[in-house]
């Protein structure tokens, strides 16, 4: 188990408060069809870094199941649906994703995971940082201890 010792140092906070869903500009023509734009420290608050997206996921499979110490997420349903929940240890939201015009910006330190896969879904994931595997916490209990760390 890997455990930050200067979490206090961070900016982050785990505050499900600070997760918020975000309506994208989207410009729409009958005879054209709908252009969605998403950028950079306007659309979402802050520089992509990264951008991956997760697809053919079965209908029975989970993915997530972590928080990020530092990175900042935002997700994206671009095909399908699927669902989003998000939690700070204390409470929990869920999110259902089908609209590719609206994204869920998750901070750091709030544990996500993605469930409920439709057929065809397609989940847009934006980041700040690069890829850092010293940045996930994966296990349950050392995500509990790290928030404790926070708040001392």
């Amino acid at each position: 188990m890997h455990i930050v010792s200067n979490m206090r140092d961070s900016k982050a906070v785990a505050n499900l408060n600070k997760v918020m869903t975000i309506n994208l500009v989207t410009l729409s023509d009958l005879a054209r069809g709908n252009l969605t734009v998403v950028q950079s420290k306007q659309d979402i608050p802050f520089s992509i870094a990264r951008i991956f997206y997760i697809y053919g996921v079965p209908k029975e499979c989970e993915r997530g199941g972590h928080a990020h110490r530092e990175t900042e997420q935002v997700f994206i349903a671009i095909s399908g649906n699927f669902s989003l929940e998000v939690t700070d240890s204390r409470l929990s939201k869920s999110y259902l994703m089908k609209e590719p015009n609206r994204a869920v910006h998750v901070p750091p330190m709030i544990w996500a995971r993605v469930y409920n896969f439709s057929d065809g879904a397609i989940c847009l994931v934006l980041t700040n940082t690069s890829y850092d595997p010293a940045d996930y916490i994966r296990d349950w209990d050392e995500y509990v201890s790290a928030i404790g760390e926070l708040s001392r």
